[in-house]
């Protein structure tokens, strides 16, 4: 991993490191994307877990807020795609014709199962990436990252599914056969035909939006809490591990 020493003032053997590319005291690179975002940590891990110090002040707080604000995104991400695959989804259960004729070239479109773990796909790739910096979670440089980038994505999160809650409840509540009749002739341009399917595939949707609402606040607990634990507790067990290592040691 290419860095580069960096001493404190009068001392040129100080021995404290930072990543080539940043400048002493301040984090200067920015991340667009999570991998980007990983990738940095990973280079602070190799860092200290080697022994070498990064300067505390090293992760400014321009810095914590650029870890802060991958997390945001990437919940952002997650949650605009989980939306867009439960409506989606939502649709087929609600037409069994579509899913009939889908099923004919793809046949896990018929099982419930399958279409469940689609849904949950950008909360399981997103948390399951999140989960994946417990290894990292070593040193303080390292650790202030993860813990930003963490709470960065709660925020998103609890956001999103707050949002995504109420607009499900609402759309139940304003659903009527006045107002499905309405939408159905207005997106089909007053066809009567598929008017008429959609108006069927609207009111039978009804009943679903309630418990998909209760569902995404679920889910998204999960994913919230889901890192967290994962990381917090393999940081514990390393703590116990070598607890217990320094006991059998000093026997």
């Amino acid at each position: 991993m290419a860095r580069e020493s960096v001493g404190r003032p009068g001392d040129a053997s100080s021995g404290m490191i930072i990543p080539i590319g940043q400048s002493m005291g301040s984090t200067r690179r920015l991340f667009p994307h999570l991998l980007d975002a990983i990738s940095q940590i990973q280079q602070f891990y190799v860092i200290e877990s080697s022994g070498e110090e990064i300067p505390d002040d090293f992760l400014t707080l321009r810095g914590k807020m650029n870890f802060g604000n991958v997390g945001f995104g990437a919940g952002f991400l997650e949650a605009l795609m989980f939306a867009f695959l439960m409506t989606a989804i939502m649709v087929l259960c609600s037409d069994d014709a579509t899913r009939e004729a889908i099923a004919r070239y793809f046949p896990l479109i018929d099982s419930r199962l399958f279409l469940w773990m689609v849904n949950l796909s950008p909360v399981l790739i997103s948390g399951g990436l999140c989960c994946y910096l417990s290894k990292y979670y070593v040193g303080k440089i390292s650790k202030s990252a993860i813990d930003w980038l963490l709470m960065g994505r709660l925020f998103s999160l609890v956001l999103k599914g707050l949002i995504i809650f109420f607009v499900l409840t609402m759309l139940s509540n304003h659903i009527t056969p006045e107002s499905a009749w309405t939408f159905a002739k207005y997106v089909t341009l007053k066809k009567l035909h598929l008017a008429t399917r959609v108006y069927y595939i609207v009111m039978a949707m009804k009943p679903l939006l309630i418990k998909r609402a209760f569902e995404t606040l679920g889910i998204f607990a999960l994913a919230i809490l889901m890192p967290f634990v994962t990381i917090w507790g393999v940081s514990w067990l390393r703590r116990l591990k070598a607890a217990r290592d320094r006991s059998l040691m000093e026997k």
